[in-house]
């Protein structure tokens, strides 16, 4: 875990600043002036996804609306989280209207310590993630290395046995529900968007239960992707870009739309986006398996030793051998 923000580029540190300045000052618990030194509920604020990276320097160039990136945020409050669940989700959405802060803010986790020390002997283990590579924009108090109560990992080849069994079931499903689509392109584009919804979060499922060995907890498509960039941001990658962004907010209001919507109407052209954003997802999220049986055969239970970028680079190479083909497995 990183205590600094020294590393990341200015404008993204200044954002942060003012983020955090911002969350605290919503969760007082009470907003008549005479308490303006009332202690904020708020413990912790810990920044993860795509701004954890290890290729930031001081020096990278950012152009905020042209990209996908985001201020993934845990936040750890003291107790009572239903008390101030509302008032932290009121102000993000309104930083995000704010237009102050230069990537859209999102607030992943919010829970107590003890919850989340819960949720990770349970095997939740995207919290283990963020307290290994997140990054503290704001604590009340100390905060070590182990801030959360980690649980015990099976061995590597207990591990590699459980992984390959989930992944040979969850990723071949992927790949029907992509197939699925392409055989309803021309017929039907609503049936054939829907199915690549299913595609996609089938995916993301399989990334995930590879590495946790649970199925996530949750199942929305949005929330999927936000679990899956936790363990690994490169992912966020593929929805980099205005057109790649508009695509993935697309995918995700098929699930309800084509199925509720009687008026529902998408392009050729925006299907066939879709379509290549998926398969994107689907060599990305084959390549990460790989790397992480590679790793297991090999005895290790740790992150691949490759950089984020380098990973998405690989996976999106031309593939020597044809590679995955239209949803074929």
């Amino acid at each position: 875990m990183k205590f600094s923000l020294a590393h990341l580029p200015q404008q993204v540190q200044t954002d942060l600043r003012h983020i955090a300045d911002f969350l605290l000052r919503r969760a007082i618990p009470t907003q008549d002036p005479r308490d303006r030194y009332t202690p904020s509920r708020i413990r912790h604020i810990i920044l993860h996804g795509c701004f954890t990276e290890d290729h930031w320097t001081p020096d990278s160039k950012l152009r905020p609306g042209e990209c996908a990136y985001s201020y993934n945020l845990m936040v750890i409050v003291s107790a009572h989280l239903c008390d101030i669940l509302a008032p932290l989700e009121r102000a993000v959405a309104e930083l995000n209207r704010s237009g102050k802060v230069g990537f859209p803010v999102r607030l992943g986790f919010a829970d107590t310590k003890g919850r989340i020390d819960r949720k990770l002997r349970n095997g939740y283990l995207a919290y283990d993630e963020i307290q290994v590579r997140g990054t503290v924009i704001y604590s009340r108090g100390e905060i070590t290395e182990d801030l959360f109560q980690r649980p015990e990992r099976p061995p590597a080849t207990t591990h590699l046995a459980r992984a390959q069994g989930y992944y040979d079931h969850a990723f071949p499903l992927a790949r029907r529900f992509l197939a699925g689509a392409w055989s309803y392109a021309e017929k039907d584009r609503g049936a054939a968007a829907l199915m690549l919804n299913l595609a996609a979060a089938e995916a993301y499922e399989a990334l995930m239960v590879v590495h946790i060995l649970k199925y996530p907890p949750s199942r929305p498509l949005a929330h999927l992707r936000e679990l899956a960039e936790s363990l690994h941001p490169e992912l966020g990658l593929i929805w980099t870009g205005r057109k790649a962004a508009q695509s993935f907010d697309r995918l995700t209001r098929a699930f309800c739309e084509v199925r509720f919507r009687p008026d529902y109407a998408i392009t050729a052209a925006e299907l066939n986006v879709m379509f290549g954003q998926v398969e994107e997802l689907h060599r990305s999220v084959a390549h990460i398996c790989r790397l992480k049986f590679d790793a297991l055969k090999a005895g290790s239970r740790a992150r691949p030793g490759k950089d984020g970028l380098a990973i998405v680079r690989d996976a999106l190479a031309p593939p020597k051998d044809g590679g995955l083909d239209k949803g074929e497995g």
